[in-house]
């Protein structure tokens, strides 16, 4: 098996069995996920495969063909273990900042909100995006920056890290808050709250209400860099509801900026 098909089994292994458990939860009956939020998340997947991946690594192929000449596969020979932690922190540490921009710059965050509409989470969210915000994303930009460089086991190990994590941090279980709550796991909580992402920030970033830091929160795995930045809030609660106040065409949340209807109902 190729490192290609093992990424794309995880992946697809991992999003089917937190759909599947969601599912006999009861999170995706009719009245809790609707086909306006399932064709967003359609949407999302198709532009990340179809339009994005395609579109950046053509991008990446024509600059380093003309401007950066002789590097393919330049870094090949480099270990695993040195170049790992440089591309997962750079991934993390550009990610923090686009999604922070994001929710600070109006023109970003009609590209974003999109993915803040949802009423509830689940695993569709991870791909609620509206088309053009899946361009923007580093780690399309990193991951063929990776490859032409020779690093692919080295990307498909972040992205893997961060998938899982992401996946984790926005399906409506909360696992932490069970966890937690078990003989002794209080005080590895209370240190590995403010270094990795957990469902309680991931999902106070997405609330409504006393709990929620939608201005906070913005790291996907390293939430160091929100104690960091000063942009952490920890609630140790459950959500009161998700979402945003208002309602917005769904032509728009998708096609924004090629498509404007603003706001239907508040």
């Amino acid at each position: 098996m190729t490192i290609e098909q093992l990424v794309g089994v995880v992946v697809l292994t991992v999003f089917v069995s937190i759909l599947l458990l969601e599912a006999l939860g009861g999170h995706h009956s009719r009245r809790s996920n609707t086909w306006r939020d399932r064709g967003f998340a359609l949407a999302g997947i198709s532009a990340q495969t179809l339009m994005a991946g395609p579109v950046v690594a053509l991008m990446i192929g024509l600059l380093f063909g003309r401007v950066f000449t002789g590097t393919e596969s330049a870094l090949a020979e480099v270990s695993f273990w040195v170049a790992f932690p440089v591309v997962f922190f750079l991934q993390e540490f550009c990610h923090y900042w686009l999604h922070r921009w994001s929710h600070e710059k109006r023109w970003l965050w009609k590209l974003h909100r999109t993915h803040h509409s949802a009423p509830q989470l689940n695993a569709l969210v991870l791909y609620r995006y509206n088309i053009f915000w899946t361009l923007l994303l580093p780690q399309t930009w990193i991951g063929a920056i990776c490859v032409h460089l020779g690093l692919y086991e080295v990307f498909a190990a972040a992205i893997l890290i961060e998938f899982v994590v992401n996946a984790l941090t926005h399906t409506p279980y909360r696992w932490d808050l069970a966890l937690r709550r078990l003989p002794g796991m209080t005080p590895v909580f209370n240190v590995l709250e403010k270094i990795v992402t957990l469902p309680d920030t991931h999902h106070a970033h997405h609330g409504l209400g006393k709990h929620a830091h939608a201005r906070g929160n913005y790291a996907i795995t390293l939430f160091c860099l929100d104690v960091f930045y000063g942009t952490a809030k920890i609630p140790r609660e459950r959500q009161e509801r998700f979402g945003l106040p208002g309602r917005f065409d769904w032509r728009e949340e998708l096609f924004w900026p090629l498509v404007r209807k603003g706001a239907l109902r508040k």
